[in-house]
């Protein structure tokens, strides 16, 4: 009994101490903030969880938790709430992300997230890089969710979506306003300012960025997706998303 003992407690300690000092799970500053942590899932470009992502959890900065729970409080009481679909992203997984693109091939899934640039050309454009700011625990991938709208629409295997850029009714569904484009979509659609969307989901994007903005965060031009916080990062870090204690 006592060897069982101490063994549950060495487990416990290891949980304990999986996060390096600063970090935190998400969940722990704010639970009412969706997640759907993609790398950790076959639903993403590379089709498969990348390496690092052993848990759909989204890991942060404390600074950076506090800061969308502020942002979520905000959007609370518009009846709309925040989604996660990356927080801090191991630097294994950076290099992982490397390896697909010189793997030789493109799938017609993989063609769903750049229909026009070869998956080669990803990283030379600005869209992926091999050393990304996720790794600091101080950039983020998200969306907004009109939670009075029906989310209830599931992946179908058996069916063939069209691509990221596509209209939502054709898309993969996501569970979240239309933004325009899907999620990690490598075209210039998916730019924050792009001209060819519509009125309706240029009006989201600025919603998204303004109200991020608020609390300092700083859009990425080339993804309407991706945010960071200037000041918060630091040194990369390579530890992997256990699950959450």
């Amino acid at each position: 009994m006592l060897t069982t003992l101490f063994a549950a407690m060495l487990i416990s300690a290891a949980h304990a101490q999986s996060l390096p000092g600063g970090f935190v799970y998400l969940r722990d500053i704010d639970p009412t903030i969706i997640q759907d942590i993609r790398y950790a899932t076959s639903n993403n470009f590379v089709g498969r969880p990348l390496a690092g992502y052993g848990a759909s959890e989204c890991v942060v900065k404390r600074e950076v938790g506090l800061r969308l729970k502020a942002v979520q409080q905000e959007l609370a009481a518009q009846n709309l709430s925040l989604k996660m679909f990356d927080c801090y992203r191991p630097a294994r997984a950076s290099l992982d992300m490397v390896r697909w693109s010189q793997n030789g091939r493109e799938t017609a899934a993989e063609r769903r997230y750049n229909p026009k640039i070869p998956k080669t050309e990803l990283f030379r454009l600005g869209y992926i890089a091999s050393r990304s700011q996720h790794s600091t625990g101080a950039a983020l991938d998200l969306t907004l969710v009109d939670l009075k709208a029906d989310h209830s629409a599931r992946i179908d295997p058996a069916k063939s979506y069209a691509d990221c850029t596509a209209p939502v009714e054709a898309r993969l569904p996501e569970g979240s306003v239309d933004m325009g484009t899907g999620y990690d979509c490598t075209d210039t659609k998916g730019h924050t300012a792009a001209p060819s969307i519509t009125p309706e989901q240029r009006a989201w994007r600025r919603r998204l960025v303004a109200a991020m903005a608020r609390q300092g965060f700083v859009n990425y031009s080339k993804e309407w997706w991706h945010f960071s916080l200037p000041g918060a990062g630091g040194a990369a870090y390579d530890f992997p998303i256990l699950p959450r204690p």
